[in-house]
């Protein structure tokens, strides 16, 4: 986002909508720190400036500072995937789609948050620390696959590290056997990312919802809490066997 300086006339109603505080008094004027800027639009469609001063910035649909659009302006549809949001239906909606079947273990980290936001060589720190757990497949309807430059180290491509996003999720689909391993090392990565995220595990439930108890166990022996919760996906439809 840009603000244009002949327009400006210093009101400062824009800066309290900045989520990242890239909105500065420069004398008598605001201005707009690119470096630190998601390029999320809240700005241009809430602050309601009195002279039209905000406007997007002439590279915003420019690779690759366009990622940082894709991931923090929730209007904006995702190029590799052609879906709003951070890019993905997420794996809220698994019970439609199938995303993750019958024996296996979905797990969605959601990184970054709104104010603290996440470079995207943070999120290379954890698809790295996936590939050092054995999982070599990020899921490919995730905007974080086409992202990759190599699947074997989870290196992200390098033009794309220097750019900064609101928020982003890294799906992936492992087995049961596999998740303590995992959240191990995400437990480890965690302290060097300088940012914040939060885990999700989802599966199959059995008879009378029953959550497997392996899936609990591997919570469990590695310290964490969990918070059961479901999604019932109204209106959608039912996946078929």
């Amino acid at each position: 986002m840009i603000i244009h300086e002949e327009l400006c006339i210093g009101c400062g109603r824009c800066r309290p909508y900045c989520p990242t505080a890239a909105i500065r008094s420069v004398g008598l004027k605001s201005t707009i720190d690119r470096d630190v800027c998601y390029e999320c639009g809240t700005c241009l469609r809430c602050a309601a400036c009195p002279v039209d001063a905000i406007a997007d910035s002439p590279d915003v649909g420019d690779y690759p500072r366009a990622l940082r659009r894709y991931f923090s302006d929730p209007t904006s549809r995702h190029a590799a995937t052609g879906i709003e949001g951070r890019g993905t239906e997420e794996s809220k909606s698994a019970d439609v789609t199938r995303r993750c079947g019958p024996g296996k273990v979905g797990v969605a980290i959601e990184v970054g948050r709104p104010t603290l936001g996440i470079w995207l060589r943070d999120i290379q720190k954890i698809t790295r620390a996936i590939a050092r757990a054995g999982i070599h497949k990020i899921e490919p309807h995730n905007p974080i696959h086409s992202m990759l430059v190599n699947e074997t180290t989870g290196d992200i491509k390098p033009e794309l590290l220097g750019e900064r996003v609101l928020s982003a999720i890294i799906e992936l689909e492992i087995e049961r056997n596999q998740l303590r391993g995992l959240l191990r090392i995400l437990k480890e990565v965690a302290k060097e990312v300088d940012s914040v995220f939060s885990l999700d595990a989802f599966t199959v439930v059995g008879p009378g919802l029953a959550i497997p108890e392996e899936v609990l166990e591997s919570i469990r022996a590695e310290g964490l809490t969990w918070r059961p919760n479901a999604k019932i996906n109204m209106g959608l439809g039912r996946a078929t066997d």
